[in-house]
């Protein structure tokens, strides 16, 4: 296994980490032994695992409390999210500092821990700027206060939209040490590598997830309720199909671009099955791709996806997406009312996964360059 070092640090982080989203069931019923899958996984050399109480409404926290009281605490290196919580898109965030403390308690009593390495903060993908000062001046002070008494190591920031990202990275004074970011870093949207220098410059640890982009990027394709326009569906239904017709799985080769993203420290992959984990492990540390299948994806990426010029999902319009879910006879979410549509990835089972120096400098690239 390759182990990438975490700057400031002591920490060596394996390439590929163990995304905990998947044995909460948020992508369907997990069939093997979460126990076996979570002991598989670190066996085999994967020491990085996030969960969220986001993920499953905590059901991921606690089922992964119980798969890793018998193994050893410091074999592996454990991250959780604050900030997201409820269904209700009137109350899914929350970044008061009570709230925060409060969550991160319950947290470490469902992981049975009594710290936990990294702790990030749920940035809203949506309108973020109504609580950019509660995250500043609350949300972060409280996470300093518990690193203080031990209760985290490390603090972290995670969204979908980079430019937010590093906006508050530029204007917080606690220190940052890692950033999850998903989606960006894949086939058809690489638009992370325009910001991987800027958080290397300030020694922030970068955790590449969303490899297979929530579906986009699979045989199965993506679920009724996925927010990509109809141009990002066609242009990565087209890269599947022609694939397929090579015999080549789309998934391989979108998990092997993500996992070896330039300036990344680790590649966060779902994993709800013991040959999944083993599948994986596989691809990141012996196989990677044949030649064959490293020409289909110069040629898919040259005929179908850098076309869509990193184009992804901020900026939908909620309201019309609530109509589309009604119209989609997906009335319980439509009722729910997210106010991000990111928040609908944790409420389906709709898909698995592979079965300058300020920020104003910064701006999402319209080219794309291969790795």
């Amino acid at each position: 296994m390759n182990y990438r070092p975490i700057p400031g640090t002591d920490i060596r982080i394996s390439k590929i980490g163990f995304g905990a989203a998947a044995i909460g069931g948020m992508f369907g019923n997990v069939e093997d032994s979460i126990t076996r899958i979570v002991e598989t996984a670190i066996k085999q050399g994967i020491n990085y695992i996030d969960t969220g109480y986001w993920y499953s409404q905590s059901r991921s926290e606690s089922i992964l409390g119980k798969a890793l009281s018998k193994i050893p605490r410091k074999s592996y290196y454990i991250s959780t999210k604050v900030g997201r919580f409820e269904l209700d898109y009137a109350r899914t965030f929350d970044f008061r500092a009570d709230k925060i403390l409060e969550s991160l308690t319950n947290s470490l009593k469902r992981l049975q821990l009594t710290y936990i390495d990294i702790c990030y903060v749920q940035i809203h993908d949506a309108d973020f700027a109504p609580n950019e000062s509660i995250v500043l001046y609350e949300t972060l002070q409280a996470l300093e206060m518990a690193k203080a008494s031990g209760k985290i190591r490390h603090i972290g920031l995670t969204g979908y939209p980079l430019a937010k990202l590093v906006q508050l990275v530029d204007c917080c004074t606690t220190k940052i040490d890692f950033v999850m970011t998903y989606c960006k870093g894949t086939l058809n949207n690489n638009s992370l590598g325009q910001f991987t220098a800027w958080f290397q410059t300030r020694n922030i640890a970068v955790i590449n997830s969303g490899a297979l982009c929530w579906g986009l990027l699979t045989e199965k394709g993506p679920p009724p309720w996925h927010p990509a326009s109809d141009e990002i569906r066609e242009a990565c239904l087209a890269a599947t199909t022609y694939c397929s017709s090579k015999n080549i799985s789309i998934s391989k080769l979108a998990l092997d671009y993500a996992l070896n993203f330039p300036n990344i420290v680790c590649c966060l992959v779902g994993m709800d099955s013991v040959q999944q984990v083993l599948d994986n492990l596989e691809l990141a540390n012996f196989s990677r791709i044949t030649d064959v299948e490293q020409r289909v994806r110069d040629r898919i990426m040259r005929r179908y996806l850098d076309r869509l010029e990193n184009a992804g999902w901020e900026g939908v319009d909620v309201a019309q997406y609530w109509k589309k879910l009604k119209k989609l006879g997906l009335t319980a979410l439509a009722t729910h009312r997210h106010s991000s549509v990111e928040s609908l990835a944790s409420t389906l089972n709709g898909f698995s996964l592979y079965s300058s120096n300020s920020s104003s400098e910064l701006r999402t690239p319209r080219r794309r360059r291969p790795l």
